[in-house]
Parts: structure tokens; C-alpha cells; sequence
């Protein structure tokens, strides 16, 4: 990497840092984890939090997978099923050095995962030859 490049980069992490929506990407993503880390720990699957919630296991899905801003009151129904707590404060930021800035991967959907192959990846299909 030249020295433009890697000033470059510490540039847009900077301009990333301050953006809303990366921000929001970040809580969501801290919140998914915790839920799975704690649902893990209580030996329930996504079905049964569902249940405890009314409603599907595809919503839980949609929630572990960050495509939904969660509302306070919802996080709050997902803590109580659980006997839980969650804890939201707002705190300075720590000076942190441009270099150890850590961008958190989105989650990806298991249907574009699975358009991530290449074709040596898929197995070979036998084609049928038509003869008449």
C-alpha cells in the first residue's frame, strides 16, 4: 500500500466513524450478538423465543440477521422473555488510534452466501442429451 492509499483509508474511517448509520449498524449488530450469546446460555432455540413473543420464528430471524431497527419497547419484550436486562447508555467515545479502528461485518443473508460460489464449488450436473 502507498501512503495515499493508507491515508486513503484512515480518511473514510474517520468520515464512517461519524456516520449515523454505521452507528446504528454497530448497536444492532452488539444486540443480535447478545442475543445469541444469551439465548445459547438459556438453551432456547429462535422457535421458542418466538413463541414467548407471539410471534414467528422468521421475525427473530430477521432480528438476529440486523434487518430491522428495534424499537426500545421491542428490545424490552425480548429482555423480560428471557429474564434479562438491556442496559443502553451513551458514553464519550475513547480516542482510538486510525490504525486499530475495527469495522464490524454485516451479516449476510444465507441466499446471497449461497451466490458467493463458484462455479468449481457447485457439483457438476449430468446433462441429458435429447435425442429423438
Amino acid at each position: 500500500m502507498s501512503i495515499s492509499s493508507i491515508e486513503r483509508y484512515r480518511e473514510w474511517s474517520r468520515r464512517i466513524e461519524n456516520d449515523p448509520r454505521f452507528v446504528a449498524e454497530g448497536m444492532k449488530l452488539a444486540f443480535a450478538d447478545d442475543l445469541v450469546r444469551l439465548l445459547q446460555a438459556r438453551g432456547l432455540k429462535r422457535t421458542e423465543l418466538a413463541e414467548k413473543l407471539g410471534t414467528n420464528r422468521g421475525y427473530i430471524t430477521r432480528i438476529l440477521n440486523t434487518e430491522y431497527n428495534l424499537s426500545i419497547e421491542t428490545m424490552a419484550k425480548i429482555a423480560v422473555a428471557l429474564d434479562a436486562q438491556v442496559t443502553l447508555s451513551m458514553k464519550p467515545r475513547q480516542s482510538v488510534p486510525p490504525a486499530a479502528v475495527v469495522v464490524p461485518a454485516r451479516a449476510t443473508h444465507r441466499r446471497t452466501r449461497r451466490n458467493e460460489f463458484v462455479a468449481s464449488d457447485k457439483p457438476a450436473r449430468k446433462r441429458r442429451s435429447r435425442q429423438p
